[in-house]
């Protein structure tokens, strides 16, 4: 199941942000997302909104998240494929497709990284319950 086929109630609330490449239009990056949807911005641990989901939330979010960021690793690879292709062919093409290919692998070198960077957190949250049911208590609105 991707993330995108999660119910709202096991939806991740997550963490902190990147800023986005300079030469991108105004996206929002994965990380700003999460920034976003964080239970405490302020707080300091790692995604500390994940600690409030079950374990099995916490584990359909580990194996989704591995699967974007292997996605995005897949991303990166093709893309330097391309730029290899590109430096082989003849003509001004490859000056003119450098600076999109590079944006495209800034983006997706940081969108994997902070994909397993949630998974990990969430198999973290998912394999150290108390520490998790500690952090949720103190995420709790008085």
């Amino acid at each position: 199941m991707s993330l995108d086929e999660t119910p709202a109630h096991d939806a991740p609330p997550p963490s902190a942000a990147r800023p986005a490449a300079e030469a991108s239009p105004p996206l929002v990056p994965l990380d700003d997302a999460l920034h976003l949807l964080q239970a405490d911005p302020g707080h300091s641990l790692a995604d500390p909104g994940l600690a409030r989901l079950t374990p099995a939330g916490l584990d359909r979010l580990f194996l989704a998240a591995r699967r974007q960021a292997e996605r995005n690793h897949d991303g990166i690879l093709l893309l330097l494929d391309l730029l290899q292709l590109a430096q082989h062919a003849e003509g001004g093409h490859p000056r003119r497709l450098m600076p999109e290919v590079v944006r495209q692998l800034r983006h997706h070198v940081e969108d994997q990284h902070r994909w397993q960077a949630l998974a990990d957190n969430a198999a973290y949250y998912r394999d150290n319950r108390q520490v998790a049911e500690r952090i949720a208590a103190r995420l709790r609105p008085d």
